[in-house]
């Protein structure tokens, strides 16, 4: 047993040994590199030095940044980290979350140029400016060159010229953000491929109305999870020649919204029925029915198909759905009966997780079904349709979590409901209706209560004045109105 823990000790010695060895070495290779000053590598801070010049800092927010001798260390900058092993300047973020950008100001940073210096930081991973105004100026070339980069965010910058098809050379990246700058139309997406470890990228803003197999390329991304290209005029997909040989498997958030997309956009939305968690399609030019794919997407708990001209109802299969937590299918011309949509939501475990419904702008009509079974329902919009029929506080009695009830133009009649136990209750809307009847005592006494949306007819008589005496900080919306009284 005493030569065995000998053994350990002479080998616990040996690695100590062997670990000093390493490290000097390693200082010794940083002297012969470059001078040391702290633990900034002096090329790596002129560097950022250079790349603060490039900047307007108005504000004075990288105070910290400067030749003084107690601000020699840069590894102690506002926005910069460090290797702790080698002082080689590893993150750099000067986006507004870390600046401290004033509410008044949006541009916190402003940028005349990205100073060419910046090559000199060749163990950067991590570099994010979003936010800063670059005033129309070129992303240089030699960004291309950083090819240690993991986290790229260039986004909402202002720089122009022509698309940075550079940054496919940086085929380490994970995570790409270039969205929302005033870049010349892309021609194509061939750099895209390239990188082939991507997790993250968003190209909002830009626009793509020429890059016609755009969905080529991001088949081509095999660790993609999170894509969003809202706003980038995207044509609908050719789907004849697509391969899905290389795609994700874990493609879990997608913003396609505001676009020129058809129908034939769930085609190539299917490959990803099992991962897909969050979709958005709002305000595109999807037409005809709700197809059957969506309801196979098992995994969704976001779905939002707003603003488009789809039609009819929602098909059976969404009784799959069972995670589901927002939909949003308003200002579309679906018809039918509510009560059909509320058997298949009731017929699966969707009606436990369902937060947000909102139908508001559409064709639907009949009377108010029974809801009281959606228990995790906090939001209901139903505004602008035609139901009709009384609306029953029964209907609503169990959803405690309910915030918001929007019920306001449709053609419901009879007497306000007693909604005592909507406790949670912070907007209610049931103005352009025909309600009448009296004001259950109970409503003035809703302590969360915040905003209301009542017939006008409503307004100056006493019983209204009575509901509310005590409820000051209410807001009221359809007439000049008070909350003083």
């Amino acid at each position: 047993m005493q030569s065995h823990r000998m053994c350990l000790k002479l080998l616990l010695a040996f690695a100590l040994l062997l670990l000093r060895c390493v490290q000097g070495g390693e200082v010794s290779r940083k002297h012969r590199d470059a001078t040391v000053t702290g633990r900034c590598i002096e090329k790596e801070r002129q560097a950022l030095l250079a790349f603060k010049r490039g900047l307007v800092d108005k504000s004075d927010l990288l105070s910290s940044w400067g030749s003084e001798a107690q601000k020699q260390d840069c590894c102690r900058w506002i926005g910069v980290s460090c290797s702790n092993q080698t002082g080689h300047v590893l993150q750099l973020d000067l986006s507004n979350k870390v600046v401290g950008a004033h509410s008044w100001n949006y541009y916190s940073l402003e940028g005349k140029m990205i100073s060419p210096k910046l090559i000199e930081l060749q163990y950067l991973h991590y570099l994010d400016l979003h936010d800063i105004n670059f005033y129309g100026s070129h992303i240089p070339d030699f960004i291309g060159s950083l090819s240690n980069l993991r986290y790229l965010d260039l986004s909402n910058t202002n720089f122009g010229g022509k698309f940075p098809s550079q940054v496919g050379n940086l085929t380490n990246l994970q995570h790409l953000g270039l969205s929302f700058n005033d870049f010349t139309n892309a021609e194509n997406l061939d750099w895209l491929p390239l990188l082939s470890s991507l997790r993250y990228l968003d190209l909002s803003g830009t626009n793509l109305s020429n890059v016609f197999d755009w969905p080529e390329a991001i088949n081509k991304l095999p660790e993609l999870t999170n894509l969003t290209l809202w706003e980038c005029d995207l044509p609908s997909p050719i789907l004849s020649t697509l391969s899905y040989i290389n795609s994700s498997k874990s493609l879990a958030s997608v913003d396609l919204s505001s676009n020129q997309l058809s129908t034939s956009i769930f085609l190539w939305l299917s490959n990803y029925n099992t991962s897909l968690v969050y979709l958005d399609l709002t305000y595109n030019f999807l037409a005809g029915s709700i197809p059957d794919v969506l309801g196979h997407m098992s995994s969704l708990a976001y779905l939002s198909l707003s603003n488009n001209q789809l039609e009819g109802w929602v098909p059976h299969s969404f009784a799959s759905i069972c995670s589901l937590q927002s939909l949003d299918l308003s200002s579309n011309i679906l018809s039918g009966q509510l009560s059909k949509f509320v058997q298949i939501l009731f017929s699966t475990c969707a009606q436990n997780s369902l937060e947000i419904l909102d139908l508001g702008l559409n064709n639907l009509a009949g009377s108010l079904p029974d809801l009281t079974n959606l228990s995790s329902l906090e939001v209901l919009n139903l505004n602008n349709n035609k139901f009709s029929g009384v609306i029953s506080g029964t209907h609503f009695s169990k959803l405690s979590k309910l915030r918001d009830l929007v019920l306001s133009w449709n053609d419901l009649a009879g007497p306000l409901p007693d909604l005592t136990n909507l406790s949670s209750l912070e907007i209610l809307f049931l103005n352009n209706n025909q309600l009448s009847g009296g004001i259950p005592e109970s409503i003035g006494g809703m302590s969360k209560l915040n905003t209301i949306d009542f017939p006008h007819e409503f307004f100056g008589r006493s019983d209204f004045r009575n509901s509310f005496l005590n409820t000051l900080e209410i807001t009221v919306f359809g007439s000049v109105f008070s909350k003083f009284f």
